[in-house]
């Protein structure tokens, strides 16, 4: 089986392609599959060019004539696609964070998604903001990150239950010594009843964030609702750092979650390439074992409607927990994992959940009205 790959590069995380290049690769070896399935990659930049990609992605399908396309792209470049799709009835997977989300939730019947949820999940802490009793927050975030649906998603399920956003703080600085939040901290002093953030941001300025916040004289009073990736561990910088504010978030997976399959697959990582897996390796091992699911159904054709009917009956065991294909939006759903932690305290306190499908059902169905605009790139691809 011939599979073509989209392949994305990042300035802030250059780590992203090489670790889901090797965990998917990893995953085929030990799974004896990997003489069975030829790559062809192509690259595709920060993956916000839509010409680009076109074009990449008709070299492997029709000169190639790859049987399966894996794209590292964002939902927002997809449609140029659909029609060279459609034509070859091919089976893609689209692979990505899940930032954004499609514009038109009904799928191409040969599409699937691959994603780390994490607009599903900044939606998720809204609605947690509002449980605790939250009628206020601030909205912190940064130009680049606020470019993407997670952070409208996190507002609005705040905002639809009846809070209101009281501030905006945008930082469009460099991430660097230059990086700041005194307007931030401006406001919150001003307004002392206004107690609850919702942040989203990327590692690096997650970091930079946190510190900043620390030092401020009020932080104690504070309680953060934050984007998925503030929960990795080189966000938090984890190393009995303490910071006087609660956090609380969603993430999609635990990387020390004792589920077997976890352990196995965090151990092979850490045994051939000597180095913890990343959200990136997650992403290309579970990538691999759809693969797996894929070529064993060869026999039956590859025509990619029929793929995708035969998958959606087919769980997947990995890392984060079971795989199901969602029948109506064809996003793979896995289980989630609720993480606070409470001032002073280095160590999160997480609870696990299956997914939550009826709050997705919540989620996918809601109508937006209007023009959006916002980043073709890939995040984290810039």
């Amino acid at each position: 089986m011939n599979v073509g790959i989209l392949v994305p590069g990042s300035k802030a995380h250059p780590e992203l392609m090489p670790d889901f290049m090797n965990a998917f690769k990893s995953c085929l070896r030990v799974n004896h599959c990997d003489t069975s399935i030829q790559i062809i990659s192509e690259y595709i930049g920060y993956g916000g060019k839509e010409k680009e990609v076109y074009e990449r992605a008709e070299k492997l399908l029709l000169i190639d004539e790859v049987d399966v396309l894996i794209g590292y792209l964002d939902f927002r470049v997809l449609p140029i696609l659909q029609p060279l799709l459609y034509t070859t009835g091919k089976l893609m997977i689209v692979v990505n964070s899940g930032a954004n989300h499609p514009e038109n939730w009904v799928a191409p019947d040969n599409v699937i998604y691959l994603t780390l949820q994490h607009s599903f999940l900044c939606w998720l802490g809204g609605q947690s903001a509002i449980e605790r009793g939250a009628s206020q927050a601030v909205m912190a975030s940064s130009f680049y990150d606020c470019g993407y649906f997670h952070t409208a998603t996190m507002v609005r399920s705040f905002t639809d239950r009846g809070g209101s956003i009281a501030f905006n703080y945008i930082n469009n600085q460099a991430h660097s010594k230059e990086f700041d939040i005194h307007s931030l901290t401006e406001f919150l002093s001003a307004n002392n009843e206004v107690q609850d953030i919702f942040c989203v941001f990327d590692t690096f300025p997650a970091q930079l964030f946190y510190g900043q916040l620390n030092s401020y004289k009020g932080a104690s009073k504070l309680h953060l609702f934050v984007s998925p990736m503030m929960l990795e561990c080189d966000a938090l910088s984890i190393s009995n750092q303490k910071y006087q504010f609660a956090i609380e978030g969603y993430s999609p997976w635990l990387p020390a979650n004792d589920n077997p399959i976890n352990l196995a697959f965090t151990s092979n990582y850490n045994q051939q390439f000597g180095k913890d897996p990343s959200v990136f390796s997650l992403q290309g091992w579970e990538t691999a074992l759809i693969l797996l699911k894929v070529l064993h159904l060869k026999p039956a054709g590859l025509e990619g409607s029929h793929i995708c009917s035969c998958l959606e009956n087919d769980p997947i065991a990995g890392p984060r927990g079971a795989l199901v294909l969602d029948r109506e939006t064809h996003f793979y759903l896995a289980p989630v994992y609720k993480l606070l932690i409470n001032p002073m305290e280095s160590t999160p306190r997480f609870t696990y959940t299956d997914f939550p499908r009826g709050l997705w059902e919540d989620y996918y169905k809601q109508v937006y009205e209007g023009v959006s605009s916002g980043w073709t790139n890939t995040y984290l691809c810039y």
